[in-house]
């Protein structure tokens, strides 16, 4: 056993519970939590980078500490931690990015 208690997370639970009360026009996300970080709400968005906004400005988190993070020539993620309810929210928006001609080539 590794140790860790439904209890201990409690706090990215809680935070699950309250976005649902706070926020329930919301797109639904893809929530998770771990005992790996148990103070941690995972929300991954895979459809719209629009719906990763729209979370990103309920919750207040600031426009510049969002990270794009790119893989291969058209993949990528936007990533943003925020705290809420005692919990830290980490929202992550995957992408679809346009392919550049030059990029393609080199892929190909």
């Amino acid at each position: 056993m590794s140790g860790i208690r439904l209890e201990d997370l409690g706090a990215a639970l809680t935070a699950l519970r309250l976005l649902v009360l706070d926020h329930p026009e919301l797109p639904a996300p893809t929530a998770s939590v771990s005992p790996i970080y148990p103070d941690r709400l995972r929300l991954d968005f895979h459809d719209d980078a629009a719906d990763f906004e729209a979370w990103r400005e309920a919750l207040d988190a600031d426009p510049a500490t969002v990270v794009l993070r790119r893989w291969g020539v058209d993949g990528g993620a936007l990533t943003v931690c925020t705290a809420y309810a005692g919990a830290t929210v980490e929202l992550i928006g995957y992408l679809a990015l346009p392919v550049r001609e030059e990029l393609a080539g080199r892929a190909a």
